[in-house]
Formats: C-alpha cells, sequence, structure tokens
C-alpha cells in the first residue's frame, strides 16, 4: 500500500473499511476504535484506530484520495469512475457497514445526514442531488495537500469526497516503461536464459 502510493502506478485500490475483520468473524483490525471489543481483544481494542486517509496523504506522490460510503451509493458511483479515469494510483477509502459485528460504526451518520460533509470541488467528486441529503458541504480544493491532510485528521464530521488529487504526477508505468514484447519473443528470451544453466 505505501510502496504502491509511492511509485503511483496506474492502479485503482479500494479499500473496503468496516472497522473490524468481519468475514473472518470478528477480530480487531488496525481500523478498529480504541476500547471496541472483539474476539482478539475481548477487553476493547487497545490501540488508537490508523487513519488510512492521513496514512496515504502522508506518502510523497500520493496522487488521489478520496473517501466514500456504502450508504450513498450515487457517491460511490461517482467516487469509483473518478478513481477508474484518474491517471496513477488511485486510493478509495469506501466506509462499509459490517451488521453482524459493528452494525453501531456508522449507524449515527446513516441516521443524521447533518453529521456527514461533503466535499465539493469542480475538480473534485460530482455526484449530483446529495445536496439536498447532506446540507454540510465545503468547498475544498483537492490540489491542496494541506488542507486536505487537515480534513483527514478532524474527527468533528464524516467526510466524502476528494481530498486529494494531481494529475501531472508522474505515473510510474510512463516513466519506467518496457516496450511491448510477442509470447513468441518472450518465450525465446526464456529459452536463451535456461540454455545459460543447462548441464
Amino acid at each position: 500500500w505505501i510502496h504502491a502510493t509511492r511509485y503511483n502506478p496506474n492502479l485503482t485500490v479500494l479499500l473496503l473499511d468496516n472497522n473490524i475483520y468481519g468475514l473472518t468473524k470478528n477480530q480487531t483490525s488496525p481500523t478498529t476504535p480504541q476500547g471496541y471489543f472483539s474476539n482478539t481483544s475481548p477487553k476493547g481494542s487497545v490501540l488508537p484506530a490508523l487513519n488510512p486517509l492521513q496514512t496515504t496523504l502522508g506518502v510523497s506522490n500520493a496522487s488521489f484520495v478520496a473517501q466514500t460510503a456504502d450508504w450513498v451509493p450515487a457517491h460511490l458511483y461517482a467516487t469509483l469512475q473518478a478513481a477508474y479515469e484518474h491517471k496513477g494510483f488511485s486510493f478509495v477509502r469506501i466506509l462499509q457497514r459490517c451488521p453482524k459485528f459493528t452494525p453501531d460504526v456508522f449507524a449515527e451518520n446513516i441516521k443524521n445526514p447533518d453529521l456527514t460533509e461533503l466535499l465539493v470541488h469542480e475538480n473534485g467528486v460530482n455526484a449530483p442531488g446529495l445536496d439536498k441529503l447532506f446540507k454540510a458541504t465545503r468547498v475544498h480544493d483537492p490540489k491542496d495537500l494541506d488542507e486536505a491532510r487537515a480534513l483527514a485528521q478532524r474527527k468533528d464530521l464524516l467526510r466524502l469526497g476528494m481530498f486529494f488529487r494531481d494529475d501531472e504526477f508522474p505515473v510510474y508505468d510512463e516513466i519506467r516503461a518496457v516496450p511491448p514484447v510477442t509470447p513468441e519473443e518472450k518465450v525465446k528470451r526464456l529459452e536463451k536464459e535456461f540454455d545459460r544453466y543447462a548441464v
């Protein structure tokens, strides 16, 4: 994750984050809130939860960092589309509900949309109509890395949208371009290499 962010390859990464290892039956994960009970932390999670947005924004050459939620399908779709179209490494944290093991984690945000703030900008995630659902919106320029880091760190509201995007960062696939090779040429090169070790 860290090295992929730094190299900025043309790759889209989706982090499905429900704050627990739910599919393997309720173990504490890196994003489990401190004090939350699980099978591996029966007295409560000891460490503060890791913030994937802060972590990714702290890596040099991060070129696309966004957050969306599974209970806002229009925003989720628009975010995934923007990530897919971005040239370079796209990191999308998808806040995901786990009704079995962490049903309360995002419950308040789902019940009360006023606890969620949309980050809006012409170069951000464009999901029309959500301003009717979410009253709290913030115009945030995704090229402002310092502001993106500050917003990722704040805990007053849950934020959905584009935290950071810079399409001008060098893409590893382009600066480390390897000429295309036909399947026949690959076999020929492999045979040549194998012949070097023939006894």
